[in-house]
């Protein structure tokens, strides 16, 4: 058994999280709930595995071994019976590269990249950075629960212009996990108008539901072969600060467009330890993901349910994957900017305006429910004095 309830002292280890004194998030006597890595010790065998190899005092410039990929090819055929080749893989140093890259290799300045708000907000910054147009096709919620809007994302894609499509599978920030068919029924409208998928896949592990996720790669050939899906052990083991990822399709000619546009941009290499971390966390760290699972599962109901009872004005659904909650606001009828200075001002809670993940999250705050249940329960007791004030 893991103990997450265990509180560990982040300060002084030069964490974004907790000590970059920004005002919205970690200012003075806040508690901050916002950028996605856990309070959680990594797996044990991840922390053998770095010191092992730290215990050698040469850093030099390593290989990627074959190991390296096995690893997450055992992994994804335990995970999510699926069978791959090492042959489709390649890595980067994180997803948000990766898909920098990928921008780059499949389009061309000026044309479209559809993306399904709201959304995880680093996709738009990607694709203006990039020289490229972003099109919004807005999910569609009903009572917290979200789903894809075919008639507008139909419309969407039939324009020439749009090149890629960048999907968030499982969603951050609505949390949720995409079915085989919705999955299948995109793939086939992006592939009716030649337009690649680029499917950010790095919270697949964190689903609740096993086996309820399905990746991009797994469709049937021809839809898997329009599409290119990032993925890393980062969000799933707490490995956010290795910078380790990887991208993988079964469509040979997109990933060599992928590792000559890598390699023109020197965006090719990846942290010596971060694949150390990888290969021990895919090999031996299924039982603690097992075991964090349920735990973060339990903190997102402990949410739902203390809302619902004690903060009736403020909703939050149980999410399907990630351990990121979408609390809705709307009911208590405040501006954005009023919002915003309640949590932060008043509740000291750094929480992510909802609004960063585009207008639709207007009225919602998004926060980080992976640490001890006991900052949970600090923070929504924050909260509801706040309110009730």
């Amino acid at each position: 058994m893991f103990d997450f309830d265990q509180r560990i002292d982040r300060t002084g280890t030069n964490s974004v999280k907790w000590e970059a004194s920004h005002p919205d998030y970690n200012a003075e006597g806040m508690l901050p709930l916002w950028v996605a890595d856990m309070d959680f010790a990594c797996p044990p065998a991840v922390t053998e595995a770095l010191i092992k190899r730290a215990s050698h005092p040469i850093y030099g410039y390593p290989m990627k071994q074959k190991v390296f990929y096995q690893a997450l090819q055992e992994w994804i055929a335990k995970r999510f019976g699926a069978s791959v080749e090492v042959s489709w893989m390649t890595s980067v140093a994180g997803v948000v590269p990766g898909i920098y890259v990928a921008i780059d290799a499949f389009s061309a300045p000026g044309e479209k990249v559809v993306i399904q708000t709201p959304v995880y907000h680093p996709f738009a910054i990607a694709i203006e950075n990039r020289g490229r147009q972003v099109v919004r096709s807005s999910l569609v919620e009903r009572d917290g629960h979200y789903d894809m809007d075919w008639e507008d994302l139909a419309q969407k894609l039939a324009d020439p212009q749009v090149k890629l499509m960048l999907l968030c599978s499982p969603h951050n920030p609505v949390g949720r996990v995409w079915t085989k068919q919705e999955l299948e029924r995109l793939g086939s409208l992006c592939a009716e108008h030649g337009v690649i998928v680029l499917s950010d896949e790095i919270h697949a592990d964190l689903v609740y539901e096993k086996g309820s996720h399905t990746p991009f790669f797994a469709l049937p050939a021809e839809l898997a072969s329009q599409s290119v899906t990032f993925v890393a052990p980062s969000k799933t083991f707490n490995l956010a600060g290795l910078f380790t990822s990887y991208v993988l399709t079964p469509n040979e000619r997109l990933l060599r467009m992928y590792k000559q546009t890598a390699a023109k941009l020197g965006n090719e290499h990846i942290n010596l330890f971060g694949m150390e971390a990888a290969v021990a966390a895919y090999r031996h760290g299924e039982q603690w993901l097992d075991e964090l699972l349920a735990y973060l599962h339990g903190n997102a109901r402990y949410l739902h349910e203390f809302l619902a009872q004690r903060i009736p004005e403020v909703t939050m659904n149980v999410p399907q994957a990630t351990y990121l909650g979408w609390m809705d606001f709307r009911r208590l009828g405040l501006e954005q900017a009023d919002l915003n200075r309640v949590i932060r001002r008043e509740a000291k809670l750094g929480l992510n305006d909802g609004a960063l993940f585009g207008e639709e999250g207007t009225g919602f705050q998004r926060i980080n429910f992976a640490c001890p249940r006991a900052l949970l329960v600090e923070a929504m007791e924050r909260l509801e004095r706040a309110l009730h004030s």
